[in-house]
């Protein structure tokens, strides 16, 4: 016990030369060197203890998140399509021209029950039915003229041949010469010329009148009138245009390279800007066998029913081949795939809230969608928002982005 009070007077007079000092009049003062140093002392010491107690302290630090947005992988269906534009036109269209001159006496379609209609654009015609008559009455005289030609030309014609066989007996019995009989001969055969003459003009005559009344050679739609009734009209003139439109078509010209892929048959659709986005389900009708000179395209008609009379020739349309067709196939859209120009694409999934890079392969691309052939199941959770922040292994926090806008 005495050894331990011992060891404290010592202890104590230490700090007393530490902290204090005599003056020269006996008095002790305050040591301030040591003082500060042991305030700085104290100051570090505290300073890194609390430290070390806020680090090690029980509240873990915040670690950040990335934001984004998911989406569940799905299945889907998607094409190869290939894009084309052209111009609808008639299946069929009759530019019906005279083939007789004259006035037109008539630009009427005959009717039901013998009644008549003004021939117009837009009236539905059939196929033999009257629209214009031309002089009808001047080709009808010309044909009983042809007529009756045709008729002399018999007379003349048995009158030749029995004088022919007269001359022929008279010859033959030395009653009359030979240049008689020669003369005989001549004239029948002169006589069935001339009735084969009148017969072609016969003929000819018919044609005019039948040529004179002019009628749609095809079911259809007028679609112009050419010509007023009164005027005169000359051969070739034309008269009416017909159209037949409950079937329409588009011709479109695709670049060479499709030419390998593109084949009649192939499922196609059509858009035209008076119908806004619907869609007219057709198939390429034809693939003409040539490619175009100048511009080295291959020219493909499609064909599209018009029970309606929607289309009308003349419209803007916008063709679209679907060269293949996948069902049931993992579908993105297209933005959500990083890489594929200098790396592999890949996107990102998450799984407890951390992200993991996922290289795919990609297979049809059609508009804003992608077909992923590798590297994607159905039912995982798809980064659609937010990756281009990500790195393999980044922890997220899943929003929506119409909660954060």
């Amino acid at each position: 016990m005495k050894n331990e009070n011992a060891k404290v007077k010592e202890a104590v007079k230490r700090l007393e030369k530490l902290y204090f000092k005599k003056a020269p009049s006996g008095e002790r003062q305050i040591n301030k060197k040591a003082v500060y140093w042991t305030v700085v002392s104290a100051v570090v010491f505290l300073t890194f203890f609390f430290g070390y107690i806020y680090t090690t302290g029980e509240k873990p630090p915040v670690e950040k998140r990335i934001a984004v947005e998911l989406d569940e992988v799905r299945t889907g269906s998607i094409e190869w399509t290939i894009g084309l534009t052209g111009w609808i036109k008639a299946e069929k269209i009759a530019d019906i021209r005279s083939k007789v001159r004259g006035r037109i006496e008539s630009l009427q379609l005959d009717g039901d029950k013998g009644a008549t209609v003004a021939v117009e654009e837009g009236l539905v015609v059939k196929k033999g039915q009257q629209l214009a008559v031309i002089d009808h009455d001047i080709y009808l005289a010309q044909l009983e003229a042809a007529r009756a030609d045709v008729e002399a030309g018999k007379v003349e014609l048995a009158d030749a041949k029995r004088e022919r066989k007269r001359m022929v007996g008279l010859c033959e019995g030395g009653s009359a010469t030979e240049q008689a009989k020669d003369k005989a001969v001549t004239a029948a055969k002169l006589a069935a010329a001339r009735l084969a003459l009148a017969g072609a003009n016969l003929e000819l005559a018919e044609i005019n009148l039948r040529e004179s009344r002019i009628v749609s050679p095809i079911d259809g739609i007028i679609t112009a009138r050419h010509i007023d009734e009164g005027n005169l009209i000359n051969t070739g003139d034309r008269i009416v245009t017909v159209a037949k439109l409950n079937t329409v078509k588009v011709v479109v010209a695709a670049a060479e390279r499709y030419s390998s892929v593109i084949c009649a048959g192939m499922p196609a659709k059509v858009r035209v800007d008076a119908f806004g986005e619907r869609v007219f389900e057709t198939e390429v009708y034809s693939v003409y066998p040539a490619l175009d000179e100048q511009t080295h395209t291959v020219q493909i008609e499609v064909r599209i029913n018009n029970e309606e009379l929607l289309l009308k020739p003349g419209m803007f349309a916008r063709v679209t081949l679907i060269t293949q067709r996948r069902d049931n196939v993992v579908v993105v859209p297209r933005d959500v795939i990083l890489g594929g120009k200098v790396d592999e694409p890949y996107v990102y999934v998450v799984e407890n809230d951390v992200a993991s890079k996922r290289l795919v392969k990609m297979g049809i691309t059609q508009g804003d969608m992608c077909e992923i052939t590798e590297g994607l199941r159905t039912g995982e959770r798809l980064v659609v928002n937010g990756m281009h922040y990500l790195t393999d292994g980044t922890a997220v926090e899943v929003v929506r982005i119409e909660d954060i806008k």
